[in-house]
């Protein structure tokens, strides 16, 4: 074979070489266009000092369930409150996300019922989250399962914890001071009773756990009637925080304090933070 038929040969190798790679490109292009976004996997991510915390880039949060029990007594100031926050979101907007799910799934066995072709299982479901969260009737129960802002989620999660630094928040996970009156569940003693009579704060597994076990408690707590009332007419978050009185034994002050953290800590930019899309699939975020 001559230097020329094998240069035309090697010519036409690299040619139809080059062009194959081209169109594998724009299959592989075009299928990764129509692929359905299946979304974020929710990640366990372990902590045993403030660094560790992931700093959200922009205003999409990350799905992130914390373990460990973090001393944020060790880091001061603005550092401090930054680290703390950026802890908290992933689980406040989690948190959020299951109640719009959760309420969207109660609308649809609802429609069935009202249709006529809701199942037994569905009308026992719902009589059973009816009395789990007090209410008579639906719409009651559209209005207790509402999200409200994100900035006083944060700023309640701040004062009750000291931005993360109370011995309940190490050493129990518990963000908002919430009560233990059951014995068979996991629990801490306070160091203080009250009325000669023993303390007990609920123990979470993880953040996620502590700020959903808050929005339930706020939902369904006959002391949040006026606020969850109010939440569904605004989400002003300087006007809901008035109703937010019985939250406190120093109430009006409570509220006042409320209004500060908020105001001097600029946390309603936060209120328009959202999570990431999560995969639906994804096994944490059904455990949740």
């Amino acid at each position: 074979m001559s230097n020329k038929s094998v240069k035309s040969l090697l010519y036409r190798v690299v040619t139809i070489g080059f062009f194959v790679t081209l169109v594998v490109f724009v299959l592989l292009t075009l299928m990764h266009r129509t692929a359905p976004v299946k979304g974020y996997p929710v990640t366990i991510r372990w902590i045993v000092h403030p660094d560790s915390v992931l700093m959200q880039a922009d205003s999409i949060v990350v799905p992130v369930v914390y373990q460990g029990n973090p001393d944020f007594s060790q880091v001061k100031g603005s550092e401090r409150k930054q680290r703390f926050i950026h802890l908290m979101l992933p689980s406040i907007l989690m948190a959020q996300e299951k109640m719009k799910q959760e309420r969207s799934r109660l609308e649809q066995i609802f429609l069935k019922i009202e249709q006529g072709i809701g199942s037994r299982e569905d009308s026992t479901e719902l009589k059973l989250v009816l009395k789990c969260y007090k209410c008579r009737s639906m719409d009651q129960l559209l209005e207790n399962i509402h999200p409200h802002p994100v900035s006083i989620v944060l700023a309640q999660a701040a004062i009750e914890t000291g931005w993360g630094t109370s011995r309940f928040f190490r050493e129990a996970k518990n963000v908002y001071g919430m009560w233990s009156y059951n014995s068979s569940e996991k629990r801490i003693k306070a160091f203080e009773g009250r009325e000669g009579k023993s303390i007990y704060l609920r123990k979470y597994d993880n953040l996620h756990d502590s700020v959903y076990d808050y929005f339930y408690t706020v939902s369904r707590s006959h002391a949040y009637k006026d606020f969850r009332k109010a939440r569904r007419e605004t989400q002003d978050p300087f006007v809901l925080i008035k109703h937010l009185l019985n939250y406190s034994e120093i109430r009006e002050e409570y509220v006042e304090i409320l209004r500060k953290v908020i105001k001097q800590n600029e946390l309603t930019k936060f209120d328009n933070y959202q999570l990431a899309k999560i995969n639906e699939d994804d096994p944490i975020w059904k455990s949740l």
